[in-house]
């Protein structure tokens, strides 16, 4: 399953096999999503894709150091925000494994910054 940002043109493409630049617009989240399609991704392997929003994202990756300990990432906060939207999808004996692919510690200027969070418009907790 793959997660995508809303303006980005993934989860269409994997849906349709068409391009279209008119779900391009501006998104926050950094290392997740494009504008163009990868050469080197192989779509057939990718049952779906979920699209997550930036303020989600960035809520789920403060939430994951809040309750876990765990400093990651942006596109982390993606990854969790995508897992809880699938949540009525799995069985209680289905195993699922998520990628937590980089750290918070690039994000301490945005992310984890209350000023940046309210500037892009983002509610606090």
């Amino acid at each position: 399953i793959g997660v995508d940002a809303y303006g980005s043109v993934l989860k269409k493409f994997h849906e349709t096999g068409e391009f279209d630049e008119n779900e391009i617009y501006p998104y926050r989240i950094e290392g997740l999503g494009k504008n163009l399609i990868p050469s080197a991704t192989d779509f057939e392997i990718i049952d779906r894709y979920i699209k997550v929003s930036d303020e989600d994202s960035a809520h789920s990756a403060r939430e994951i150091v809040k309750c876990e300990g765990i400093f990651a990432g942006y596109s982390c906060g993606a990854a969790i925000k995508g897992l809880e939207l699938l949540n009525n999808n799995f069985n209680t004996d289905d195993v699922v494994v998520v990628l937590l692919h980089d750290s918070g510690s690039r994000y301490i200027g945005k992310v984890y910054n209350d000023d940046w969070m309210k500037k892009n418009g983002f509610k606090l907790d």
